[in-house]
């Protein structure tokens, strides 16, 4: 199994607890925050939802120049349904890049870059889709979590139990017992 391969299979099963909380964001209260520094929850669920095509972006050449990131402004989605359809284009474009995204790509180094060409970080593509694209899905799908409890929303189960609900494979050990 090549490195994509192997990527792609996480990202296709994380892809299922990830809708499910994308899914609960209440399409009423896209503008909710929980500190003005703070995303809104829209802004977050959209953020989680382009990750992978955003990440994608930036490794496609060998080095990615950090923007000022408290220049940038967070786009900021209109409805839930343009987040759930930016997750599911952002799972396609990763499919996409299959192409390009061989062993020998994933084991090349890349770098993170100032605008006066001073190098932050380099390490190989696999360790940087590791790191800035799957660590950042979950640290970015728990902090979804603790939004959707704070605005009283079900928060739903990624590994196990939520405190709302149980993961699918114990709901079946459940309902056995």
């Amino acid at each position: 199994m090549s490195l994509y391969e192997q990527f792609l299979a996480e990202l296709e099963h994380e892809a299922i607890a990830t809708r499910r909380f994308l899914d609960r964001i209440p399409a009423d209260q896209l503008d909710w925050t929980p500190h003005p520094k703070s995303m809104t929850i829209g802004q977050l669920g959209f953020h989680l939802a382009t990750a992978p095509t955003g990440i994608l972006s930036f490794l496609k050449d060998d080095r990615f120049v950090v923007p000022d990131f408290n220049s940038l402004e967070r786009e900021t989605p209109t409805s839930k349904q343009q987040i759930l359809d930016a997750f599911e284009q952002s799972i396609a474009d990763f499919k996409a890049a299959a192409s390009c995204l061989t062993d020998e790509k994933l084991q090349s180094t890349w770098s993170i870059v100032t605008e006066t060409d001073q190098e932050l970080l380099a390490l190989p593509r696999q360790v940087a889709i590791r790191s800035l694209l799957f660590n950042h899905l979950y640290h970015h799908r728990g902090q979804l979590g603790v939004y959707l409890r704070l605005i009283g929303a079900s928060v739903p189960s990624s590994y196990g139990p939520s405190g709302d609900e149980l993961p699918d494979w114990l709901k079946d050990l459940a309902q056995a017992n």
